[in-house]
């Protein structure tokens, strides 16, 4: 696989595992009597869009919910009267919204997201000169402002490939269900793709069902690409035909209630790498995926091309699944050894299924409390846990491992039915009178209905014989990307934290 197909690959998965804490809805323990959460809506979008001089293009970004209450009467407003749009960008807002290009969205549920569409098409005449401008957007939830950002509209003359994927409707699918999945692939730019491949990624708990002889799985983070040996001519439109389907499929332990998200990604190949892919799948069993063309334009000879614009590559769609049971119980542990060594214990949770529990999300964040039995000094602390005793009391504060007595660990991906997760942490055994015992206690989420089992024991046992029991120090788990995710997450909880911080209003006695 080419640098750039592994880049897009690594890039894909790091985007949903961002996601996850992100977009899809972390409805976190209820807040204090005093605190009044205001409904923040973000705005998901390119920072720039290549347009073709004379040429309409469509661009696409997302609002989102990033709050845990509804966001009623949001207002999505295009430009401003400091910041005006110009004229000769062409610019044409959506459908409903009014001369001063202020659109209603509606109400938007905790996590919700909303895809919106603008058009722009810039005049012929404009030039290679002509300077890059920008459109502002900027959100509001009745008066009360919200996000605001920009899109940079970048104009050529030179044209090339632009390839965008048609959105795909949410599905809702039961476990161990299965349903076809329509891709349309258009190709907006002026100049021919030689050939094309398409990435299907299904990061979490739902399977792409791509058994065919020109679709390879990616083991890395768990993708598909399927490569198609034909070009696509500059407005020309591909699809997948009934009888060669893109379908996905849950798995029957999947964890639930989840909104598990699902990537379909356009790419222009180059000829070279279509040959070393149809040489090292020649063997390969099975049907071939086909593309049925949408609608026709007269070819040129192959050009292969950069994509003009490669964030409208791709669309995201949702599976959603129903719940499931994951009853999940705490593993405790021991430091154990002699006075003055320095040991590691391993604690976190045990699933006790039947299903696996569900991803991390705004709607659903495992994580343990860990407290530190006394006579111990942290030494070294696993990269998913934080100071603090709950995710609404994080102590950013603390700098000095040595005055850490509480740790928040995050459980940053599912743990499959009878797996384990647990978390690394290194200590000195001190010389005291009493190592009083700490504990482990896990928050299970939505779907354990047994707390019994939510509390284990933190022990500092001391050896006579010098060759302490402590076991080895691990690195980040595997399976949700390959790494950097634990660290990736748990800072994207802190951001996330921080800003809703900001967005809450306290309410005077």
């Amino acid at each position: 696989m080419t640098m750039r197909l592994r880049a897009l690959f690594s890039r894909l998965a790091l985007t949903t595992a961002a996601s996850g804490l992100a977009l899809t809805g972390l409805s976190l323990p209820a807040q204090a009597a005093d605190e009044v959460e205001v409904p923040y809506i973000g705005i998901i979008s390119p920072e720039t869009v290549t347009v073709i001089n004379g040429q309409s293009k469509t661009v696409k970004f997302d609002l989102y919910n990033l709050s845990d209450v509804t966001a009623e009467n949001v207002i999505l407003t295009f430009g401003s009267a400091a910041k005006p749009i110009s004229a000769d960008l062409g610019f044409t807002a959506p459908a409903g919204c009014d001369a001063g290009n202020a659109c209603a969205i509606g109400d938007l549920a905790p996590g919700q997201r909303r895809s919106v569409k603008f058009t722009v098409k810039p005049a012929a005449a404009a030039g290679a000169a002509d300077p890059a401008k920008s459109i502002a957007l900027s959100t509001a939830v009745g008066e009360q402002p919200s996000d605001e950002t920009s899109i940079t509209v970048v104009r050529t003359d030179k044209g090339g490939v632009d390839l965008e994927v048609d959105e795909i409707a949410d599905l809702k699918l039961a476990h161990g269900k299965s349903a076809d999945v329509p891709v349309l692939v258009r190709n907006s730019g002026n100049k021919e793709v030689a050939a094309l491949g398409l990435v299907v990624m299904a990061p979490y708990g739902v399977t792409p069902v791509l058994n065919y002889r020109n679709c390879e799985k990616e083991t890395e983070v768990g993708g598909f690409l399927c490569v198609f040996n034909e070009p696509l001519a500059a407005g020309g439109a591909f699809t997948l035909p009934e009888n060669t389907p893109l379908r996905v499929k849950v798995q029957p332990d999947a964890g639930g209630p989840f909104e598990y998200p699902v990537y379909v990604v356009a790419i222009g190949l180059t000829e070279k790498y279509v040959f070393d892919f149809t040489k090292r799948n020649s063997d390969a069993p099975g049907k071939t995926l086909t593309l049925e063309a949408v609608s026709s334009a007269t070819a040129e000879e192959p050009e292969v091309a950069e994509d003009l614009n490669e964030d409208d590559n791709y669309a995201i769609f949702s599976v959603t699944v129903p719940k499931s049971t994951a009853e999940t119980a705490a593993v405790g542990g021991a430091f154990t050894g002699e006075i003055g060594e320095e040991r590691t214990a391993e604690v976190g949770l045990r699933n006790l299924g039947p299903s696996g529990t569900v991803p991390p999300s705004m709607a659903s964040l495992q994580y343990a409390h860990i407290k530190l039995p006394t006579g111990i000094e942290l030494m070294k602390v696993d990269e998913r846990c934080l100071p603090g005793t709950s995710l609404t009391d994080i102590d950013e504060s603390i700098t000095d491992l040595a005055q850490v007595t509480d740790l928040v660990c995050l459980v940053v991906e599912s743990v499959p039915n009878k797996g384990r997760y647990l978390f690394s942490l290194s200590a000195e055994i001190l010389d005291v009178a009493e190592h009083k015992a700490g504990s482990v206690t896990i928050n299970g989420g939505v779907q354990d209905k047994n707390k019994d089992n939510n509390k284990a024991a933190l022990t500092v046992k001391l050896t006579s014989g010098g060759s302490g029991g402590g076991l080895p120090i691990t690195g980040a788990p595997a399976g949700l990307i390959a790494g950097g995710g634990a660290a990736l997450l748990a800072a994207g909880f802190i951001a996330f934290r921080m800003a809703r911080r900001r967005r809450i209003i306290t309410v005077a006695e």
